[in-house]
Protein backbone atom coordinates (compact mmCIF):
# COMPACT_ATOMS: atom_id res chain seq x y z
CA UNK A 1 0.00 0.00 0.00
CA UNK A 2 1.36 3.37 -0.99
CA UNK A 3 1.22 6.31 1.45
CA UNK A 4 0.65 9.85 0.30
CA UNK A 5 3.15 12.15 1.98
CA UNK A 6 2.16 15.41 0.26
CA UNK A 7 -0.85 17.63 0.66
CA UNK A 8 -3.78 18.38 -1.58
CA UNK A 9 -4.51 22.02 -2.28
CA UNK A 10 -8.19 22.83 -2.37
CA UNK A 11 -8.87 25.78 -4.65
CA UNK A 12 -12.25 27.45 -4.22
CA UNK A 13 -14.25 27.94 -7.41
CA UNK A 14 -13.50 31.22 -9.13
CA UNK A 15 -16.05 33.84 -8.23
CA UNK A 16 -17.71 35.37 -11.25
CA UNK A 17 -16.73 39.01 -11.42
CA UNK A 18 -18.57 40.20 -14.52
CA UNK A 19 -19.62 43.72 -13.61
CA UNK A 20 -21.34 46.54 -15.43
CA UNK A 21 -22.97 49.89 -14.91
CA UNK A 22 -26.66 50.18 -15.84
CA UNK A 23 -28.01 53.63 -16.66
CA UNK A 24 -31.77 53.99 -17.13
CA UNK A 25 -34.31 56.62 -18.13
CA UNK A 26 -37.96 56.75 -19.11
CA UNK A 27 -39.81 59.19 -21.34
CA UNK A 28 -43.48 60.03 -21.77
CA UNK A 29 -44.84 62.57 -24.28
CA UNK A 30 -47.59 63.93 -22.09
CA UNK A 31 -48.16 62.40 -18.69
CA UNK A 32 -49.62 59.96 -19.53
CA UNK A 33 -48.79 59.68 -23.19
CA UNK A 34 -46.72 57.69 -25.69
CA UNK A 35 -43.81 56.33 -23.65
CA UNK A 36 -40.45 54.66 -23.98
CA UNK A 37 -37.73 53.14 -21.82
CA UNK A 38 -33.99 53.44 -22.38
CA UNK A 39 -31.04 51.67 -20.78
CA UNK A 40 -27.28 51.75 -21.26
CA UNK A 41 -24.87 49.01 -20.15
CA UNK A 42 -21.34 50.25 -19.56
CA UNK A 43 -18.13 48.48 -18.63
CA UNK A 44 -16.65 49.27 -15.23
CA UNK A 45 -14.35 51.82 -16.90
CA UNK A 46 -17.34 53.64 -18.45
CA UNK A 47 -17.26 52.43 -22.06
CA UNK A 48 -20.70 51.89 -23.58
CA UNK A 49 -21.25 48.18 -24.27
CA UNK A 50 -24.95 48.14 -25.22
CA UNK A 51 -27.84 50.52 -25.78
CA UNK A 52 -31.44 49.34 -25.33
CA UNK A 53 -34.79 50.94 -25.94
CA UNK A 54 -38.32 49.63 -25.49
CA UNK A 55 -41.66 51.02 -26.64
CA UNK A 56 -44.18 51.15 -23.80
CA UNK A 57 -47.41 52.27 -25.43
CA UNK A 58 -49.37 54.85 -23.44
CA UNK A 59 -47.90 55.30 -19.92
CA UNK A 60 -47.02 57.85 -17.25
CA UNK A 61 -43.47 59.08 -16.84
CA UNK A 62 -43.05 57.22 -13.53
CA UNK A 63 -44.10 53.92 -15.14
CA UNK A 64 -41.65 54.61 -17.98
CA UNK A 65 -38.85 55.19 -15.45
CA UNK A 66 -39.54 51.88 -13.71
CA UNK A 67 -39.82 50.03 -17.01
CA UNK A 68 -36.43 51.48 -18.01
CA UNK A 69 -34.90 50.23 -14.74
CA UNK A 70 -36.39 46.78 -15.34
CA UNK A 71 -35.21 46.81 -18.99
CA UNK A 72 -31.64 47.55 -17.91
CA UNK A 73 -31.65 44.89 -15.19
CA UNK A 74 -33.14 42.20 -17.46
CA UNK A 75 -30.62 42.96 -20.19
CA UNK A 76 -27.72 42.83 -17.70
CA UNK A 77 -28.95 39.36 -16.64
CA UNK A 78 -29.34 38.31 -20.28
CA UNK A 79 -25.79 39.44 -21.06
CA UNK A 80 -24.37 37.48 -18.11
CA UNK A 81 -23.50 40.23 -15.64
CA UNK A 82 -23.49 39.34 -11.94
CA UNK A 83 -22.55 42.66 -10.34
CA UNK A 84 -24.32 45.87 -11.33
CA UNK A 85 -24.19 49.50 -10.33
CA UNK A 86 -27.43 51.20 -11.37
CA UNK A 87 -27.68 54.92 -12.07
CA UNK A 88 -30.78 56.93 -12.89
CA UNK A 89 -32.10 60.47 -12.70
CA UNK A 90 -35.49 59.58 -11.19
CA UNK A 91 -35.22 60.34 -7.47
CA UNK A 92 -38.62 58.71 -6.93
CA UNK A 93 -37.63 55.37 -8.50
CA UNK A 94 -34.19 55.31 -6.86
CA UNK A 95 -35.61 56.09 -3.41
CA UNK A 96 -38.49 53.63 -3.73
CA UNK A 97 -36.10 50.89 -4.92
CA UNK A 98 -33.88 51.61 -1.89
CA UNK A 99 -36.91 51.44 0.38
CA UNK A 100 -36.44 55.00 1.65
CA UNK A 101 -39.66 56.33 0.11
CA UNK A 102 -43.22 55.02 0.41
CA UNK A 103 -45.04 53.71 -2.65
CA UNK A 104 -48.72 54.70 -2.67
CA UNK A 105 -49.57 53.77 -6.27
CA UNK A 106 -50.34 50.04 -6.69
CA UNK A 107 -48.96 49.94 -10.25
CA UNK A 108 -45.65 51.51 -9.18
CA UNK A 109 -45.49 49.16 -6.17
CA UNK A 110 -45.86 46.20 -8.54
CA UNK A 111 -43.10 47.53 -10.83
CA UNK A 112 -40.81 48.19 -7.85
CA UNK A 113 -41.41 44.63 -6.60
CA UNK A 114 -40.51 43.29 -10.04
CA UNK A 115 -37.24 45.26 -9.98
CA UNK A 116 -36.49 44.05 -6.43
CA UNK A 117 -37.04 40.44 -7.54
CA UNK A 118 -34.56 40.98 -10.39
CA UNK A 119 -32.08 42.35 -7.84
CA UNK A 120 -31.97 38.85 -6.34
CA UNK A 121 -30.46 37.53 -9.59
CA UNK A 122 -27.26 39.50 -8.99
CA UNK A 123 -24.40 38.82 -6.59
CA UNK A 124 -24.31 42.56 -5.89
CA UNK A 125 -26.53 45.45 -6.91
CA UNK A 126 -26.30 49.12 -5.99
CA UNK A 127 -28.40 52.05 -7.13
CA UNK A 128 -27.75 55.77 -7.05
CA UNK A 129 -29.43 58.94 -8.21
CA UNK A 130 -27.52 61.02 -10.76
CA UNK A 131 -28.21 64.45 -12.19
CA UNK A 132 -30.17 64.57 -15.43
CA UNK A 133 -27.25 66.01 -17.38
CA UNK A 134 -25.23 62.89 -16.53
CA UNK A 135 -27.91 60.60 -17.96
CA UNK A 136 -28.15 61.90 -21.52
CA UNK A 137 -27.44 58.61 -23.31
CA UNK A 138 -30.20 56.69 -21.52
CA UNK A 139 -32.48 59.70 -22.07
CA UNK A 140 -31.78 59.61 -25.82
CA UNK A 141 -32.68 55.90 -25.96
CA UNK A 142 -35.93 56.51 -24.05
CA UNK A 143 -36.91 59.31 -26.41
CA UNK A 144 -36.25 57.11 -29.46
CA UNK A 145 -38.29 54.30 -27.84
CA UNK A 146 -41.41 56.50 -27.74
CA UNK A 147 -41.78 55.76 -31.47
CA UNK A 148 -41.51 51.96 -31.08
CA UNK A 149 -44.46 49.62 -30.76
CA UNK A 150 -45.59 48.58 -27.29
CA UNK A 151 -43.16 45.88 -26.12
CA UNK A 152 -40.79 46.33 -29.08
CA UNK A 153 -37.17 46.22 -27.91
CA UNK A 154 -34.16 47.37 -29.92
CA UNK A 155 -30.52 46.81 -29.05
CA UNK A 156 -27.25 48.31 -30.24
CA UNK A 157 -24.02 46.49 -29.40
CA UNK A 158 -21.12 48.89 -29.27
CA UNK A 159 -18.08 46.58 -29.40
Amino acid sequence: MEHFSGYIEVVPPRRNTRSCIVEFDGASRGNPGPAGAGAILRSENGNVLYRFREGLGYQTNNVAEYRALILGMKQAIRKGYHHIAIKGDSELVVNQFKGSCNIYNANLRSLCNEALELKGDFHSCTIQHIRRELNTEADAQANQAVYLGDGQVEEDRMN
